[in-house]
C-alpha cells in the first residue's frame, strides 16, 4: 500500500501546484475552483488515479522507490490520457 500513498501524494502535489498558479491570475480571470463540482471531483480523483496507477505498477512486480511512486502519481493523468488516446474509435467504420 505504500506506493499507493506516495502516488496519491504526487497527484495531490500537481493539484496544489495548479492552485498556486491561480494565485498569479487576477481574481476576475480566475476559473471557478471549489464552487464548481467538476473541479472538486477532479481535485479528488486525480490523486486517487495517481495512487491507483502506482499501486498497479507495484502489484505487477515492479520495484518502486518512494520517489518513483510520487513521479508516477504526478504523471498519472498524462499516462492515462495517452493510453485512452491509443484506443481505436468506437462506432461504425466506413468500408471503401
Amino acid at each position: 500500500m505504500e506506493p499507493f500513498f506516495f502516488g496519491m501524494f504526487g497527484g495531490l502535489a500537481i493539484n496544489l501546484l495548479r492552485l498556486a498558479d491561480l494565485a498569479h491570475t487576477p481574481p476576475a480571470e480566475r476559473p471557478k475552483t471549489f464552487t464548481d463540482p467538476f473541479y472538486v471531483l477532479q481535485f479528488l480523483i486525480l490523486p486517487l488515479l495517481g495512487g491507483g496507477l502506482a499501486y498497479t505498477y507495484h502489484a505487477s512486480g515492479t520495484v518502486l522507490s518512494p520517489i518513483l511512486s510520487v513521479n508516477i502519481g504526478a504523471s498519472a493523468p498524462l499516462i492515462l490520457k495517452n493510453l485512452a488516446s491509443a484506443l481505436p474509435p468506437i462506432g461504425p467504420h466506413k468500408v471503401n
